[in-house]
């Protein structure tokens, strides 16, 4: 494969990643760009100064946008509008950023086909279904390699990012359009359909009603924030999603920290602070999201309790001795939490009375997002292979979205060129079968944790079990457990975990 057909390749799954809201996914693949361009540069092959003062640039522009995202993550406006989530002519560009000025990075020569970034763009455009009433001119040589709509990136996070306009929600895309009763029963084809609006977030209607009702009674007082809410679930319900939406509906900013990067507590403190402080520099009403809130230690825990009581931050001692004190004005406060017993009594008496559990998906609420996400690829598939994927997928969008990517790059060949747009049972067995997940969304690793308990003679702790399966204790009970009770598959005691019943019945069928 050329430069172009990788470049196109890794760019794909960071685009569909970022538009998914899967940070990780994300993250991992700009890692895998920034790698590439930086061996292009490397290779002793006769390329120009120009050649590769454009790939350096590149790099620079990958590496940005990294930092952006571990600093501030998906929900920051200049990553938004780099991917063509949303359209503000307010964010800045690189050249705003420098100078002022757009800059145009330096073209490529025609010696170098290699690095062809607009042929990259011209054949990525094609692949993907347009509007043609909304046809923009094609990307200029040397311009960004993603959809052409999006001006130059920002290379790196400004300082001091000037003032933003809150942002407003979006009118499009309120909810999936319903499947007319003409369709062909063998292909099912959604209209393109992405959750940018809460009354389009398919599933958890017993969260989305009352915050509708509690936004609509917040802007009727002239209010522009709600109650401190407290969101309970497993990974890959939609979370982030959902606290994203929320400011979305109350046209104000959105600030979001996600606590599970912070490994101990001087680290966490001044992340807090320094998060903080931002938030009461822009001084405007802002959704002020944690995610994994339980990851904080109990100390920053009780210290966000003057927040959420008098609207004033009162931090800690740090190693100094030094307190803070950051007044917030108007802001809504929500927490995210895969694991609520870690969570401080004292937060979650102040979400009472929005505080909601998660659930998971249903069979049906499934069934519509691997339509609508099928769809928004350009692809087509029928409803032998959803029924497939259902059972596999735990309840979970992540599930979903990760299926949903393996499945379309089941349609290329070798080589990477397309050989259908249509999934049918065939390819959904076959990718399946390929990976080792059963019909109960069990993998390898499953199988090994039930085979483990079902060696032992008594129960057995949660850390000796995740060092037998060679996996971290966190990374055992946040990705694997909940799921393997939720079947009836083990049983948790106060001695341990055990398999059940159900679960050796499973291993023995």
């Amino acid at each position: 494969m050329t430069f172009s057909d990788v470049f196109r390749e890794k760019y794909r799954l960071v685009l569909r990643a970022a538009r998914a809201n899967d940070r990780d996914a994300t993250l991992a693949g700009l890692n895998n760009l920034y790698d590439l361009f930086a061996a292009q540069y490397s290779l002793n092959n006769g390329d120009s100064i120009v050649v590769k003062a454009k790939l350096s640039y590149w790099q620079d522009v990958f590496g940005g946008y990294i930092e952006i995202i571990r600093t501030n993550g998906l929900q920051d406006r200049r990553v938004q509008k780099f991917f063509g989530i949303i359209d503000d002519a307010d964010v800045p560009s690189f050249g705003d950023i420098l100078s002022g000025n757009v800059i145009t990075p330096l073209p490529l020569t025609p010696s170098s086909p290699s690095v062809d970034i607009a042929g990259i763009v011209d054949a990525e455009r094609n692949e993907q279904p347009t509007d043609s009433s909304q046809t923009q001119p094609s990307a200029p040589v040397g311009s960004s390699p993603v959809d052409s709509d999006i001006p130059q990136p920002v290379v790196s996070p400004p300082r001091e990012a000037p003032k933003q306009p809150p942002l407003q929600p979006s009118a499009a895309n309120d909810g999936a359009k319903a499947i007319s009763d003409e369709t062909p029963a063998e292909t099912i084809a959604a209209p393109a359909f992405t959750p940018n609006t809460l009354e389009g977030f398919i599933g958890q209607q017993h969260i989305v009603k009352v915050l509708l009702k509690e936004i609509a009674i917040a802007k009727a007082e002239g209010r522009r924030h709600l109650d401190n809410i407290l969101l309970l679930g497993n990974p890959g319900l939609g979370k982030s999603t959902l606290m994203k939406l929320i400011a979305d509906k109350l046209g104000v900013k959105f600030e979001w920290m996600d606590c599970s990067q912070y490994h101990n507590s001087q680290q966490a403190l001044k992340a807090l602070q320094n998060f903080l402080l931002k938030i009461a520099r822009n001084n405007e009403p802002v959704v002020i999201a944690f995610d994994e809130i339980h990851c904080l230690p109990e100390m920053l825990q009780s210290s966000l309790l003057t927040l959420l009581e008098s609207r004033i931050y009162v931090s800690p001692p740090d190693v100094n001795g030094q307190i803070k004190r950051i007044p917030i004005d108007e802001f809504t406060f929500i927490a995210a939490t895969t694991d609520d017993n870690k969570v401080l009594s004292t937060i979650k008496d102040r979400c009472l009375r929005l505080k909601f559990q998660m659930k998971d998906y249903t069979a049906d609420e499934l069934a519509q997002i691997y339509r609508t996400k099928v769809s928004a690829m350009g692809l087509t598939i029928t409803e032998e292979a959803i029924q497939t994927c259902i059972p596999r997928s735990r309840g979970s969008m992540r599930y979903v979205n990760s299926f949903v990517e393996g499945l379309g790059r089941e349609l290329y060949d070798a080589d990477g060129n397309r050989l259908s747009t249509h999934i049918d049972l065939a390819t959904a067995l076959r990718f399946f079968e390929e990976r080792e997940i059963d019909d109960m969304g069990l993998e390898k690793r499953d199988l090994e944790i039930l085979s483990v308990l079902n060696e032992m003679s008594t129960p057995i702790g949660a850390d000796a079990l995740a060092a037998r399966v060679g996996l971290e204790p966190k990374k055992y009970l946040s990705e694997y457990e909940p799921y393997l009770i939720r079947i009836g598959f083990v049983d948790i005691s106060g001695r341990g975990r055990s398999l059940t019943e159900k679960g050796k019945e499973y291993l023995t069928r």
